[in-house]
């Protein structure tokens, strides 16, 4: 199997999402100076669910990282998507690889610049990533989204939340998911109910935080 995926791409639409399960790995290669490395972003988004949590977390990331011939690979998950809908536009045709038996799809690819410390359990969150991909969410009106406002007034949209730290968390228990997060000065934690659609976007780099439970959210713009 290769970690690069191909130039071809296709765009898929997947609705009624919100709720469902998804996990994906991302498969690291060390850039050749320096402590950096890209990553190839392998996701079961829009896939029939042939996989549990417990299935997800039994993956060996070391095993994986030799099949797909890279350096590391980071588990991202499990996880819940947030939003209703996502347009995505799929890399490699849209071809589905078989990660141990988990039905996935090349999504996007991204560059850490310090792979050590992006593995690490230190990894800072709260920090942004710029992931590479096409996306674009939909929360319906009417339904209740999680926020990040970062000290410069962007807006950041949780799109899926994580069970990588808390195997728990679920979309009814986000509501006071904002007294447990360790805040940096000047950030803020909001719930709100949408009094019309929003729709969070992306087409080419997609500004990501991640808070401490590695919920994901995505920038506003």
């Amino acid at each position: 199997m290769s970690s690069s995926p191909a130039e071809g791409t296709v765009t898929k639409l997947f609705e009624g999402i919100h709720g469902v399960p998804h996990a994906e790995i991302v498969v690291f290669t060390k850039d050749d100076e320096g402590p950096g490395a890209k990553g190839i972003v392998y996701n079961t988004l829009g896939l029939p669910l042939d996989f549990t949590d417990d299935q997800f977390r039994a993956l060996d990331p070391e095993a994986l990282a030799t099949e797909f011939h890279g350096d590391a690979v980071w588990m991202n998950g499990p996880r819940r998507v947030l939003a209703d809908s996502v347009s995505v536009e799929l890399f490699d045709e849209g071809r589905v690889t078989s990660v141990d038996g988990i039905a996935m799809q090349t999504i996007a690819d991204v560059h850490v610049p310090d792979l050590e410390a992006f593995l690490s359990s230190q990894r800072p969150p709260y920090t942004q990533l710029l992931v590479n991909r096409t996306t674009m969410w939909t929360f319906g009106k009417g339904r209740e989204v999680n926020e990040l406002i970062s000290p410069d007034g962007h807006v950041f949209v949780m799109q899926s939340l994580s069970r990588a730290v808390d195997p728990n968390l679920d979309p009814d228990r986000l509501a006071t998911l904002g007294a447990r997060l360790s805040l940096p000065a000047g950030w803020e934690y909001r719930v709100r109910t949408l009094e019309e659609d929003l729709l969070v976007g992306a087409r080419g780099d997609a500004h990501i935080v991640l808070d401490e439970f590695e919920n994901n959210y995505q920038r506003e713009d």
